[in-house]
């Protein structure tokens, strides 16, 4: 290790303890708002230029479930749920067509099987909605259970190692609901209950978080983007998902200012909302976006990289080749980074439906991540490597000035 990546990779830690100081960061609690003013302090050292704009959010106090049917069932608490008390007949349905039915009008479903096999997009979800679940929502508008409780194993895809998994996380949902493992579910249908009291204690509370932007001016037109979502899910410190991206993004900071003579400006945007069911960040950066999506020349994205014992994969997106030969051979000068599969479940997606250039850097290793850490407590500091944060930054600093100059 040369000294000026330990030295790069001390700054590093030190970006990674303060990020992960609190238990979790997500949008509207009190981890979420030292994070984003450590980046705008951090960035302001730098001599970059801040822009902070207060966006309401929801805050949520979690409270407890308590299910009772033949007993008391271990529950979970249904992210951002409404409270209940109430007792009802318990209808177990495996089908959208079973959900399509006056049966589960005001009472308990027990949603199970093939349709509690993935987890739902939030109702207003901008971004992607298949039609199979927009029926489910339908469903749930016109045949109005009272409460639902939700049967679930795995989906690693979509919520990472969490078992059970939450089948809805949406503030938007105003039906009650809590989750049970899949084998809780089994039991309770091989037992033939029909009636049973949910009770959750939770409360949904109006709050405020901040978008922040810090830029770096070029000497002309266009804007080089640069991103990492700097919230996490609600009960983890998120390490690698993803104080390591927004960690790569100060540092990269730290690299150019001073120095940086492209054209375009660079535009350093850490997301605050990316985890959070209605996207608050990213919404408010493509408002603020509307008609000038063309002025941006390269969007980078960096989400889930520098694990411990592993490279990082660059993936591209509708690149024009000079950008993407400029990249390529940049990644020749640097042994942990090397290109990779595309994945689209980050915000460098959102460039894509804009029509926008853009590559994404994770951790080689990032399936295998969110298998078995993503959205837990597990995603902790000793998943981090420092020094491959530092080099990755280093990384996108070269990228920046080659794409910058024209090259």
């Amino acid at each position: 290790m040369t000294d000026d990546i330990r030295e790069a990779a001390e700054r590093v830690g030190a970006h990674l303890r303060a990020l992960t100081l609190y238990a979790d960061r997500h949008v509207g609690g009190e981890g979420n708002r030292e994070a984003t003013l450590h980046f705008a302090a951090a960035m302001s050292a730098c001599g970059l230029g801040i822009r902070c704009v207060p966006m309401p959010c929801v805050e949520w106090v979690p409270g407890e479930a308590t299910l009772e049917a033949d007993g008391c069932v271990p529950a979970n608490v249904g992210p951002y749920t409404l409270p209940c008390d109430l007792e009802a007949s318990l209808v177990p349905v495996a089908t959208i067509e079973e959900l399509e039915s006056e049966a589960v009008r005001g009472a308990i479903v027990l949603l199970h099987g093939p349709i509690a096999a993935g987890q739902y997009m939030p109702r207003n979800f901008t971004f992607y909605n298949p039609e199979s679940h927009r029926r489910v929502y339908r469903a749930l508008d016109a045949f109005a259970p009272a409460a639902i409780v939700a049967a679930t194993g795995r989906d690693p895809e979509m919520v990472g190692s969490q078992y059970p998994f939450p089948l809805f996380e949406d503030g938007d949902l105003d039906i009650p609901n809590a989750y049970v493992t899949d084998a809780e579910g089994e039991r309770l249908l091989s037992l033939g209950a029909t009636r049973a009291r949910l009770r959750i204690t939770s409360k949904r509370i109006p709050a405020v978080a901040e978008h922040v932007v810090a830029t770096l001016p070029g000497t002309g037109d266009g804007r080089i983007v640069v991103t990492a979502h700097i919230d996490s899910r609600r009960g983890s410190p998120g390490a690698l998902d993803n104080a390591t991206g927004v960690a790569t993004l100060l540092e990269v900071a730290g690299l150019l200012a001073g120095e940086y003579a492209g054209v375009p400006s660079v535009e350093f945007v850490p997301f605050n909302g990316e985890d959070d069911y209605a996207n608050p960040g990213e919404l408010a950066w493509i408002a603020e976006n509307e008609g000038r999506f063309d002025e941006i020349v390269l969007a980078i994205n960096v989400d889930d990289s520098g694990q411990r014992g592993a490279g990082n994969h660059v993936s591209f997106y509708g690149c024009p080749e000079p950008i993407e030969r400029a990249v390529r051979e940049t990644m020749t000068g640097f042994a942990d980074i090397s290109e990779g599969p595309q994945w689209f479940q980050g915000d460098h997606a959102i460039l894509g439906i804009y029509g926008r250039p853009a590559i994404a850097i994770a951790s080689a290793e990032m399936m295998a991540f969110m298998a078995q850490h993503a959205h837990t407590e597990s995603d902790s500091l000793d998943l981090a490597d420092p020094a491959l944060v530092a080099q990755t930054a280093a990384f996108i600093a070269e990228v920046v000035r080659r794409v910058g100059a024209g090259e």
